[in-house]
């Protein structure tokens, strides 16, 4: 069941596990005293500055920061969610992960089809190597594409052997598995034939497309020759959503050591050879332009996303539809970058013709995300007068205003129009717009629509015929590199809408949830824990901040808490957060801290000028607080009786103003 991992098991994990183990089976580490140091794995150094406590079993980088315990060492080195994390450490340590009670997910819910589709990904990879007419497979991938067999086996590319049963027969021998295979749109049904079936992907290479934790969910093959089309996809299933993936976004966490950027490309063939080179942080989108959600789903990664376009004049407009996409999830301390490559050449193209090297240089020299805005708002402009500098400030804001309120990065964009422009930034924040209007039609998806196959008087389709194979227009031709992606094509000219899979669409709600487009944010934070934080960033605040003795002696935790970090820095001026998780004694300050760290308002919090004042300030509210609940507690005691003097009623009402005003 899909539901909440207890926090006694999670309790238990780490007392089974010894970081120490966890940590030398990734990294080198020296015993320095009590101690293990060596090099971080999460920033560049080259000086020790890791340092790793095996009797408190937590670890810290005085260089970058970096610091936590078992589960928080495996999810930044691995790049893993906490879930995922948890798995592989209860693996390790042979132990079943409990969950409380809830609803089973999608992938749980189908947890059969996903045996299917990995069967079948193992199915195609032993064709590649058995069958007999494989040397026709790994010809075109050594010699056509310049693939390498281990590049090949990293990605898990595989060859669907001609013929209409080979699937079929080997991994659909049972009525279950044939449904199984047909719901994960493996399997075409006859039309003619309710019940019989037939191999969707016959005489194509094979390329698996993983989600982020490494289950195959669907296929993309290439056709040998020209053959229509010439690169076939798997259809939406209940396991897969192509709005929502990433081609090759395991492997980049897989294979690269320090993920701090990923680069979107437009091929999966640019985004296996690119890996074949060395470049091995690439993804690509799967027939859809880049949306929202992928970048969303990226800045959890890392915090600089790349995105990459051919320079003619469709690469520009897919540029500007990735900056509508990353314009209302853009956040502070994050990047989007533009990369827009010589006109006739793509990403694998151009790796191969200059290196590693030059095509980093090339990375480094993106354009930034303001230099694309306001280029383009100026592109639209077509006076060079006052009326046009007016209308190009009207089309930078248009798009500016899409940016969340509270960012510093818009606040930096509209100073930055209004030193292009000549207008104040309080008359372009004050400009009124019109519902936003789109620069390009809405995207769809550039696969064509599934069909059922026509009325067939023999046993099999005619071979010219593949099930929602139509022409749906040329697809750039993208050399293999390194992996087992899928490489499943889109045109770049043609657009065409896609049905449900099957002949019976999916129930909304059962599969395809009307989820939102973005994920729920984090709850947010007390002022006491947004206090704790300003103090854990900015400890040296702590020496010019009195507390109260009244606050100190609260029972509240989370008083507690931020108290022992400000006595901590009050006593130790000079000393960091690192210090004060290296000389804790107990595991729930350790945890605590880490917690509020980790938390996404520490991102915020990192950069304030004013954290001394907002500490103050959360002091005083309390302080105020604190005096009201007295001054109740003191009338309430004395009784109604007592309340008939004159200051007894004028202590009343000055109470029930100050409730009045808490409540508002």
């Amino acid at each position: 069941m899909a539901g909440r991992i207890p926090d006694q098991f999670i309790d238990e994990l780490l007392a089974r596990t010894d970081l120490t183990d966890v940590v030398a089976s990734r990294i080198s580490l020296k015993k320095t005293g009590q101690n293990y140091s060596g090099l971080c794995p999460f920033h560049n150094e080259k000086s020790p500055s890791f340092s790793l406590n095996p009797n408190k079993q937590f670890y810290y980088c005085f260089g970058c920061g970096a610091g936590g315990n078992a589960i928080s060492f495996v999810m930044e080195h691995d790049h893993l969610d906490f879930v995922d994390a948890i798995e592989m450490l209860a693996k390790d340590a042979g132990m079943e992960v409990p969950r409380e009670q809830g609803a089973p997910d999608r992938y749980e819910q189908n947890a059969e089809l996903l045996k299917r589709l990995s069967e079948s990904s193992q199915f195609y990879q032993q064709q590649l190597t058995q069958h007999p007419d494989k040397k026709k497979a790994t010809d075109y991938l050594s010699k056509d594409r310049g693939l390498s067999g281990q590049i090949a086996k990293v990605f898990g590319v595989g060859y669907a052997p001609p013929g209409w049963d080979n699937l079929l027969k080997k991994v659909g021998t049972r009525a279950e598995s044939q449904e199984q295979l047909l719901m994960g749109g493996m399997l075409i049904e006859k039309k003619d034939q309710p019940g019989h079936y037939y191999d969707r992907f016959r005489d194509r290479i094979i390329f698996p497309i993983r989600d982020s934790r490494g289950r195959v969910i669907a296929f993309g093959g290439r056709a040998f020759g020209d053959e229509k089309p010439k690169y076939l996809n798997s259809p939406e299933t209940p396991v897969f959503q192509k709005s929502q993936e990433l081609y090759g976004l395991f492997e980049a966490k897989q294979n690269t050591p320090i993920l701090d950027q990923i680069l979107v490309v437009e091929g999966y063939m640019d985004v296996i050879v690119l890996a074949q080179h060395g470049i091995t942080n690439a993804v690509a989108t799967l027939g859809t332009s880049v949306n929202s959600q992928h970048i969303r789903k990226l800045f959890k990664l890392v915090s600089k996303v790349v995105l990459c376009f051919d320079g003619d004049k469709a690469g520009r407009a897919a540029a500007i539809r990735g900056l509508e996409a990353a314009l209302p999830v853009m956040q502070d301390e994050k990047q989007i970058r533009f990369l827009f490559l010589p006109e006739g050449e793509d990403p694998d193209s151009l790796v191969r013709k200059e290196g590693k090297e030059a095509f980093n240089l090339r990375l480094e020299d993106a354009s930034s995300l303001s230099h694309v805005l306001f280029d383009h708002a100026r592109n639209q402009v077509t006076l060079g007068d006052e009326e046009g500098e007016a209308q190009f400030a009207r089309n930078a804001m248009e798009m500016i205003r899409e940016i969340p309120k509270e960012l510093t990065f818009r606040s930096v964009l509209i100073r930055q129009l209004s030193d292009q422009s000549g207008i104040d930034k309080e008359t372009l924040g004050n400009t009124v717009f019109k519902t936003r209007r789109q620069a390009h039609p809405p995207t769809v998806d550039t696969h064509q629509s599934e069909q059922h196959p026509p009325h067939f008087d023999t046993d099999h389709p005619h071979s010219s015929y593949y099930d929602d194979e139509a022409p749906v227009g040329e697809y750039t031709d993208y050399p293999l590199s390194s992996g087992s992606s899928a490489s499943t094509g889109y045109p770049k000219k043609q657009h065409t809408t896609q049905k449900p899979f099957g002949k019976k669409p999916f129930v909304k709600g059962l599969f395809f949830n009307d989820e939102p487009a973005l994920p729920p944010a984090a709850p947010s934070l007390s002022r006491i824990k947004q206090a704790s934080i300003c103090l854990l960033l900015h400890p040296h605040i702590a020496k010019d901040i009195d507390l109260p003795d009244p606050l100190i002696n609260q029972a509240n935790e989370e008083l507690q808490l931020f108290c022992k970090i400000w006595r901590y820095f009050a006593k130790y001026p000079t000393k960091n957060t690192g210090h004060l998780i290296g000389e804790a004694t107990d595991n729930t300050t350790i945890t605590s801290v880490y917690a509020l760290l980790n938390h996404k308002d520490a991102t915020t919090k990192q950069k304030i000028t004013n954290a001394q004042q907002e500490v103050q300030d959360m002091i005083s509210s309390m302080e105020k607080n604190l005096g009201l609940n007295s001054s109740i507690e003191r009338l309430k005691s004395r009784g109604n009786e007592s309340i008939k003097d004159n200051s007894s009623k004028q202590e009343l009402r000055h109470l029930m103003d100050l409730i009045r005003q808490k409540k508002h």
